[in-house]
């Protein structure tokens, strides 16, 4: 019982310790578009407190939502007023789920979102 306990605590600890992003609001601002062969930009708007955030590095691990494409790993960029964009070549239109990791002062920070990829 008393191992159960101590595991149980040091669990807590462990998850105490890590953020989930819930100080970010992310926006999606432009999503991707699906042409063969084609990349192209997807902007995403962070804020925190209502205003925008500035000097966050952060990716985004892109999953089809109903198929398995593997995962796509894209970078942002801060392009200043809350504003990071990137540009990716998608395999197909749907709906897809961004998983975004981050860091910003030293803290990690993680967020989930789901947007429509339209044929271009």
């Amino acid at each position: 019982m008393k191992k159960s306990i101590a595991v149980f605590m040091l669990l807590l600890l462990l998850l105490t310790g890590c953020s989930s992003g819930s100080d970010y609001e992310f926006t999606l601002k432009e999503a991707p578009k699906y042409q063969a062969g084609t990349s192209s930009p997807i902007v995403i708007e962070v804020q925190k407190d209502g205003k925008p955030a500035a000097g966050l590095e952060f990716t985004a691990y892109l999953e089809m939502a109903k198929m398995d494409h593997g995962s796509i790993e894209v970078d942002f960029t801060d392009k200043g007023n809350g504003l990071y964009e990137s540009s990716t070549e998608l395999p197909m239109a749907g709906e897809w789920i961004a998983n975004i990791e981050g860091e910003a002062d030293g803290s990690k920070f993680e967020h989930v979102m789901t947007f429509e990829v339209e044929k271009e």
